[in-house]
């Protein structure tokens, strides 16, 4: 049977494996990336207008939900993360990315925004805000880590079996991470949209796919464009 392997931070918990999964795909599911908590020094979050958080584990590192600031979360699942820690998202862009957060934010001119991010965030989100008129505080609440050492007797046991057709990155991050587990640039790749599918194509891979935005269900999407499903069940 013809494997996925999905890079993913949440490894077998991630919705990418169950939307894989109830297509009829096998997925072997490793992390290449993580994350991890910081230490911070958290200003009050009761004095900015909006809070914005662009992962479950911003979400998760945040010390409170106050009452008064606007909850602006970058897609779906990280305001499913806001809910159940007790903060209803009020706004959540069309597409799960943080430029079309900072274009599609309402009015944040002369707005304070608190950005709750990993250590290697994208610079365009605060950009686009500041020059929309916001003042943007940012706030380094994790800390993201490519290849990390407890995935590399996971990738090595998923890469052995045999029928892998393609890996699945989610982020550049992910991307440089299974290169430095030792992960080979021989295997196609499919990509969560450009600015992933830039990076693997320097580090050398062949992306045969990319979502048409990012979600696991148009990663899915993708996946069944590069590998049909009948190959899926019976290769």
């Amino acid at each position: 049977m013809t494997v996925v392997l999905v890079t993913r931070p949440a490894g077998a918990e991630d919705p990418l494996v169950a939307e894989l999964e109830s297509r009829g795909y096998r997925v072997s599911a490793v992390p290449t990336v993580a994350t991890r908590a910081m230490h911070v020094h958290w200003p009050d979050l009761r004095q900015f207008d909006w809070i914005v958080v662009t992962s479950a584990a911003g979400v998760e590192a945040l010390p409170e939900i106050p009452a008064g600031p606007r909850w602006a979360a970058v897609g779906e699942s990280t305001a499913r993360a806001l809910g159940a820690k007790g903060a209803e998202a009020d706004f959540v862009p069309a597409v799960a990315s943080g430029a079309t957060l900072a274009e599609e934010l309402p009015d944040p001119a002369g707005l304070r925004v608190l950005l709750v991010r990993a250590s290697r965030a994208d610079a365009d989100l605060p950009a686009i805000l500041r020059q929309r008129g916001a003042t943007v505080e940012e706030i380094t609440a994790y800390e993201t880590i490519e290849g990390p050492d407890e995935s590399a007797p996971d990738l090595h046991a998923a890469l052995a079996q045999p029928g892998v057709a393609a890996v699945v990155f989610a982020s550049g991050s992910a991307v440089r991470g299974f290169v430095a587990l030792g992960g080979p640039t021989a295997l196609p790749a499919i990509t969560i949209g450009p600015r992933t599918t830039d990076v693997a194509r320097e580090a050398g891979f062949t992306v045969v796919a990319e979502a048409a935005e990012p979600g696991a269900r148009q990663l899915a999407d993708a996946v069944a464009r590069a590998i049909p499903i009948e190959v899926g069940r019976d290769a």
